[in-house]
């Protein structure tokens, strides 16, 4: 497995590699905190229960999708450079709160918040930077998928990291790891240069050193293929938005809408993406007191079996590779988002530990396919121009159908239990896709064979 993925970084341009590095060095932080730093503090450290977890969880993917708006519009506005250089800033100011204020529950309430609006703000990068490099199916595919590998790479090794600081010290010290993550990112990002879509960011090259570390960062995970669904020939985008004037100008909710809803693929895209997981996030909230309470196991194990789950995406995202490019369709992410309920259903049916693991790599194996498939199907669809406001509407529709299950969890786990809720939640997860598929065969159908009318 290492030498496959030594094998796909040495096939990317350098550009895209300082943005995986990049993408790497952050995700690993993120997800050493999220685990570890909230829900572990707030289980373990302050006996949290299924109200107030439920609480916190709703705030952190409700500011989330407020950040990614915000990121999405900003990106659009200014670019690749610009937005990174705030996002550098935003992550260290929440790290440092969080760190000096966190073992306080109002506090981490609230710095559980702005750690979801740092998120939402994070997602362009992975998702829309890579319209800035190029516009080959081929390639977009590959750095889609080393994204994701590394990503996912992050998901075992940030988990490891965390549950190791825990053991040693307050679970609340993890969100100094993730300031030093942010600052080593900047390394690699100081360097980025965007091929496509460059803009005079902020006066060029005497921008200062804010812009420079942005432009660092600008690209590798969202681009479109030549001569795709849009009509558009490679290398014909422009930094002007629909109308003519500089994308960012006007309303970035109402572009955002915009863009998604007049496209047919973006809006099944969108629809598919709620419904999905409407199921899965039930288990945000559940998902630590199923630890303690069903398994039984230490604040550790979280990091653990994350790392599990982890281990599986990069398997995943390996996988990915070897998809021919007319496979890439949504009928294919539907498959994928099945079989991410099956995985669940594997993760929460026993108290086993063990158990639990092998579901965690299923599950993993399952959604490390999904993130790159789904990232590139919105590449390919979307104009580049609105490419971080139409992802921002994507992780709305995922984000509101995992904030809605979260007003219904302290209900549903007071009546069956919180292992019989995380198995209806995983029911549904397995069951929507399916629903659609069925319902919407012939819209798919369509969907794809414009996405590939050579197939």
């Amino acid at each position: 497995m290492l030498d496959r993925i030594l094998a796909e970084a040495r096939a990317l341009a350098p550009a895209a590699r300082r943005l995986v590095l990049m993408r790497f060095l952050i995700y690993v932080g993120i997800q050493s905190c999220y685990f570890i730093g909230v829900l572990g503090t707030l289980t373990y450290s302050m006996d949290g229960e299924v109200a107030s977890t439920a609480v916190v969880v709703a705030l952190l993917n409700l500011f989330q999708i407020v950040g990614s708006f915000a990121g999405g519009a900003y990106l659009d506005a200014r670019g690749p450079r610009l937005h990174f250089a705030l996002l550098v800033i935003v992550m260290l100011a929440v790290d440092a709160f969080c760190i000096v204020f966190g073992g306080d529950m109002s506090a981490l309430t609230f710095g559980a918040a702005c750690l979801g609006f740092s998120l939402g703000f994070f997602e362009p990068v992975s998702r829309s930077y890579p319209a800035y490099l190029t516009a080959d199916a081929i390639e977009l595919k590959r750095i889609n998928s080393a994204l994701s590998i590394v990503s996912n790479i992050g998901v075992v090794v940030g988990p490891l990291i965390g549950g190791a600081i825990a053991s040693v010290a307050p679970t609340r010290a993890v969100f100094a790891f993730m300031g030093a993550c942010v600052v080593l990112a900047v390394i690699p990002a100081a360097g980025f240069r965007p091929v496509i879509g460059v803009r005079a960011e902020g006066g060029g090259q005497d921008a200062g050193l804010a812009a420079e570390l942005t432009e660092g960062s600008a690209g590798a995970e969202t681009d479109r293929c030549a001569g795709g669904p849009s009509g558009r020939p490679a290398g014909s985008r422009s930094s002007l938005g629909p109308s003519g004037h500089p994308a960012g100008s006007r309303s970035s909710l109402i572009e955002g809408i915009r863009a998604v809803f007049s496209n047919a693929a973006l809006s099944f895209l969108f629809w598919a993406g709620f419904l999905s997981y409407l199921g899965y996030g039930a288990l945000d909230p559940l998902e630590s007191l199923y630890y303690r309470d069903v398994l039984q196991v230490g604040v550790a194990w979280m990091g653990w079996l994350s790392a599990a789950s982890g281990v599986g995406a990069v398997a995943g995202a390996l996988l990915v590779l070897r998809i021919p490019v007319r496979r890439v369709t949504v009928q294919t992410l539907l498959v994928l988002l099945c079989g991410m309920g099956i995985g669940c259903l594997v993760y929460v049916g026993t108290p086993y530990v063990l158990v639990a693991l092998v579901g965690q790599v299923l599950l993993g194996l399952a959604f490390g396919m999904i993130v790159p498939l789904q990232n590139t199907l919105v590449q390919m669809h979307a104009e580049v121009e609105v490419i971080g406001r139409a992802n921002s509407m994507m992780t709305f529709g995922a984000s509101a159908g995992g904030v809605i299950p979260l007003l219904m969890s302290p209900w549903l786990a007071a009546m069956l239990g919180v292992q019989g809720t995380l198995l209806l939640a995983s029911v549904l997860v397995a069951s929507f896709p399916v629903l659609v598929l069925v319902f919407g065969h012939q819209r798919i159908a369509r969907i794809d064979a414009e996405a590939h009318p050579a197939a």
